[in-house]
């Protein structure tokens, strides 16, 4: 190290007091006051409230039973691509032995 570099301070910024766990919870918290007051505002009656509610709540599982079944489909399509392309790079190290 020369003589130049020997005073120089280099700025190194502090990183935040918030991390990716304080903004997730920040978040749900957050979301779940917004339900919390859109419920409690809502211009329906608590019955009809529920029924909205009951029908998001089963519109919702079939989305997700729907994603998880086209998951499976797409994850079996690979696995089979994977094993096919397996079997090819290794009966090209067996030909070349």
């Amino acid at each position: 190290m020369n003589g130049k570099n020997k005073n120089r301070h280099y700025y190194i910024p502090k990183r935040s007091g918030i991390g990716f766990g304080d903004v997730f919870a920040i978040t749900v918290v957050a979301a779940a006051v917004g339900i919390i007051m859109g419920l409690l505002f809502a211009p329906q009656s608590g019955l009809k409230t529920r029924n909205i509610l009951n029908k998001k709540i089963v519109e919702l599982q079939d989305r997700c039973r729907f994603a998880l079944l086209e998951a499976r489909v797409m994850g079996e399509e690979i696995l089979e691509k994977s094993i096919e392309k397996a079997e090819k790079v290794s009966s090209k190290v067996k030909n070349k032995k």
